[in-house]
């Protein structure tokens, strides 16, 4: 009797655990991979598509995934622990043995007046409009975080004829190194970004005409989709899946996390943010605890960190701070042409891994992530396939 690997999610978490499973070549493993998207996105290059500088942010399944996945064009509502049953929203079921929560973060709740671009819709939205307003137009972009900062830059640098302002309620990429932060800002403003820091927005009302701005797009903060909670399975106080640092689910012994939807809840785990360089290694450690546990092994404790973060402001200038290993930034950073060269092959190698995954299972490597005293005496993975 074969075995079941369900995955709920086409991102980037999703599609790689997939993939390490599917090419594992397992005699007996179906793997199954459920998504509504009829294409895998590329968020990571939204913003260059809201401005109109990439004609596409997607690529087609078949050319990322193993042929041996199965994929079913749906959105599960319901997860079923009891029977290991996914209810489908176009009615079906889909049976499991083991399962895969990736099913990423979605665009917060946006004020009555604003587009969000974090999703393939609102930047279809977002795109039309911007390419649409008139000279002099003002283009109002909110939040601090890198969306909202490297999409103020491409909108600015796509739209020289529109007026492009960048609202943030603190400073603007507060994760950077202060000389790296001020770089950026100096980029902004070169770019014809005009920036407005250190005030929230109101959110009541129709926000463009709080904000003066013809158009709106809102780049604050991040959600995940309820399933989990809806699912009777454990969540943190934001709704995301709660795992063991096997990325197993608590009380779980067949459901595993990987992505934005999950968090670690282990302090020592705080430095995981929201974002593909984190999902891409919980993706294939989680689909490798699933193998192991097929071999009748113990899981091993999830390693990954972080080593550089690449900024795009632009298609010819960008930012490049390089991290410690718990995402803390270092003194090091580089800016410009060669900084957004970086920013570019980032994005295509992130294609690149994934694709290799789907000939080779253990194929994708990363970097380890910050030393305690706890993951030092643990055994090391010492192949992270």
């Amino acid at each position: 009797m074969g075995t079941t690997a369900v995955i709920l999610g086409g991102g980037y978490a999703g599609v790689m655990a997939a993939n390490r499973l599917a090419a594992n070549g397992r005699p007996g493993l179906d793997v199954v991979l459920v998504t509504p998207e009829p294409r895998f996105v590329e968020r990571i290059r939204l913003h260059e598509y809201t401005a109109g500088t990439r004609a596409d942010a997607t690529v087609g399944f078949d050319s990322i995934l193993h042929p041996g996945v199965r994929r079913i064009s749906d959105a599960a509502v319901e997860i079923r622990p009891d029977r290991r049953t996914v209810q489908l929203a176009g009615g079906a079921e889909a049976g499991y043995d083991y399962l895969v929560y990736a099913v990423g973060s979605a665009a917060g709740t946006a004020p009555d007046g604003a587009l969000r671009i974090e999703q393939l819709d609102g930047a279809a939205a977002a795109r039309g409009e911007l390419a649409a307003l008139p000279a002099g137009a003002r283009v109002a972009v909110v939040g601090g975080g890198l969306t909202a900062v490297e999409t103020a830059a491409e909108a600015a640098r796509s739209f020289g004829h529109l007026q492009v302002s960048l609202h943030s309620a603190g400073s603007v990429a507060p994760r950077l190194g202060t000389q790296t932060r001020r770089s950026v800002e100096k980029s902004l403003r070169r770019a014809g970004v005009e920036l407005r820091s250190g005030s929230p927005v109101r959110a009541d009302g129709d926000v463009r005409t709080g904000l003066g701005a013809d158009i709106v797009l809102w780049c604050a903060g991040f959600g995940v989709p309820d399933l989990a909670a809806a699912s009777g399975l454990p969540v943190n106080d934001v709704g995301r899946l709660s795992l063991e640092p096997t990325l197993r689910v608590r009380g779980q012994d067949r459901i595993y996390g990987a992505g934005d939807a999950a968090v670690i809840d282990e302090p020592f785990y705080d430095y995981l943010r929201m974002c593909c360089a984190a999902a891409l290694p919980m993706g294939a450690d989680a689909a490798g605890n699933i193998l192991r546990a097929l071999d009748g092994k113990a899981g091993v404790r999830h390693d990954s960190g972080f080593r550089g973060l690449c900024i795009s402001l632009g298609r010819s200038d960008g930012a490049v701070q390089f991290l410690s290993a718990d995402d803390s930034p270092t003194r090091f950073h580089v800016h410009g042409r060669m900084a957004a060269v970086q920013k570019e092959i980032i994005c295509r190698m992130t294609l690149r891994w994934i694709r290799g995954e789907a000939k080779r299972s253990g194929a994708y490597t990363w970097p380890t992530g910050p030393q305690t005293a706890t993951t030092a005496a643990a055994p090391a993975p010492v192949t992270r396939s």
